[in-house]
């Protein structure tokens, strides 16, 4: 059914939603869909196939989060599919009777759908957008393969780790045309942020197209602009002595090394150097990694039981070194190397040593609101790092102000509901959700010295 609907849907696309456009300049279904809104066209195409409905009152509400519930509604839907209505395997706290019943029922005796550990489905909770990815694969009928190291290259947003259970499934959606859609840019990716119905139109619209659309090219050009970078490179930094005549294999797989360690190794080609490791005290660690040639960039993450990492940490990169220093609390961590020369020979190396007291999220320093941070990062610092908790949302602003070049960045932690893709910045007025945040305040140049800052919110 899903082939026969998508060949119709492609069918009126090209015939019919170009003069339906064309009449749209004029005027909009929806009055909170207006011209220029970047998801109106899918929106509007995905109405008129009745996939999805606007709101009794006459508004669409695309910036509104699209439960679990929703979600499969919507794709059984596109997909031309008929829930069993007497199908009955389903899970506690589906309600029976309900209009979502039937589509969460056979979602789970088609092994579609999964519930949460306590067996639950939780079908009022907020569909995220890598949950929404695998629902489109599953009943769509997408085929999705493991990982290889390769496709594992193409996925480089700074919030996603290579091992999590859903990085397939992106690796998927880019390889199909399903990602990116209208607003998805930047290198950020927010895995876990609860997807919204005017993106759920976007990712549903491509997916109906994924039968004639080609692979992603897998040229570096094409990977690059899907997914950007974080660090600029900067001047350069003490290298590491390696020999160049060593015989090592490349490295082809996640490595499980101890800390701490001092190594090298060779890449494979342009593929990321993958590193695990546990961690069964408090500790701080110089985090040192180099190449011959051209530039090294590292990544850090604390790896968690839900896949998603809302705490990772990203390094200082100079020509041919990338370093942190970074306080660790016990867990499981996973440290990515990358090369943008092929067949690199790189040296790791990751010692405990004493840090500022400022190093990591553990080590965060509170602030509080209209009260002033004055701080310096040290000559062989490389971030200091700040918490704020909101109670309900609140315009603030988090002004921040340096003697020299450095930068802040703002993580919105699990709890953090953001809407859209307009995320919390430095020197910018936002409207703060409720939830837990942490401040990164990053050196950009080891040959700044120390390097004297004001961090408040105002």
């Amino acid at each position: 059914m899903k082939a026969e609907f998508s060949r119709r849907a492609l069918q009126i696309g090209s015939v019919v939603v170009g003069s339906v456009v064309t009449t749209m300049a004029f005027a909009a279904i929806f009055p909170d869909v207006p011209l220029g809104n970047i998801h109106k066209e899918n929106i509007e195409f995905l109405v008129g196939e009745q996939v999805i409905n606007g709101n009794p009152d006459g508004n669409f509400y695309p910036d509104k989060h699209v439960n679990r519930a929703e979600m499969l509604k919507m794709l059984y839907h596109a997909a031309g599919r008929e829930p069993d209505a007497f199908q009955r395997m389903c899970f506690p706290d589906v309600q029976p009777g309900g209009w979502y019943e039937p589509y969460v029922c056979d979602a789970a005796y088609q092994h579609f759908v999964e519930g949460y550990s306590d067996g639950l489905f939780r079908p009022e909770k907020s569909v995220s957008r890598v949950e929404s990815i695998k629902m489109i694969a599953e009943v769509f009928g997408i085929s999705v393969e493991e990982l290889t190291e390769e496709s594992r290259s193409v996925v480089k947003f700074v919030d996603v780790s290579l091992s999590a259970w859903y990085t397939k499934y992106l690796y998927l959606a880019f390889s199909k045309g399903i990602l990116p859609i209208a607003g998805h840019d930047g290198p950020r990716f927010f895995p876990d942020q609860p997807l919204l119905r005017g993106e759920a139109a976007s990712y549903i619209f491509n997916a109906l197209h994924v039968e004639n659309m080609s692979s992603m090219s897998e040229s570096t050009e094409e990977e690059d602009a899907i997914n950007a970078e974080i660090i600029e490179d900067t001047s350069s930094d003490r290298p590491r002595q390696m020999d160049p005549n060593a015989k090592t294999a490349p490295q082809t797989a996640i490595q499980k090394i101890s800390v701490p360690t001092d190594m090298e190794g060779l890449f494979d080609g342009k593929k990321p150097a993958v590193f695990t490791f546990d961690l069964q005290r408090d500790s701080t660690f110089l985090l040192y990694a180099t190449v011959h040639v051209e530039k090294i960039s590292c990544r850090l993450y604390r790896l968690e039981e839900t896949g998603f990492s809302s705490e990772f940490y990203l390094g200082l990169e100079t020509n041919n070194s990338c370093k942190m220093r970074v306080a660790l609390a016990p867990g499981s961590y996973q440290l990515e190397l990358r090369a943008t020369f092929a067949d690199a020979r790189y040296g790791l190396s990751l010692q405990e040593e004493q840090g500022d007291g400022n190093d990591g999220f553990r080590e965060a320093r509170g602030l509080v609101r209209t009260v002033p941070r004055v701080a310096v990062l040290e000559s062989n610092d490389t971030f200091d790092w700040y918490l704020f908790v909101v109670k309900e949302e609140t315009n603030m602003q988090l002004r921040f102000v340096a003697d020299n070049d450095a930068k802040c960045l703002v993580y919105a932690m699990e709890d953090v509901d953001l809407y859209g893709f307009n995320n919390p910045e430095c020197n910018a007025s936002y409207a703060y959700p409720p939830g837990t945040y942490y401040v990164g305040i990053a050196r950009t140049s080891m040959n700044t010295g120390n390097q004297k800052y004001t961090v408040q919110l105002e």
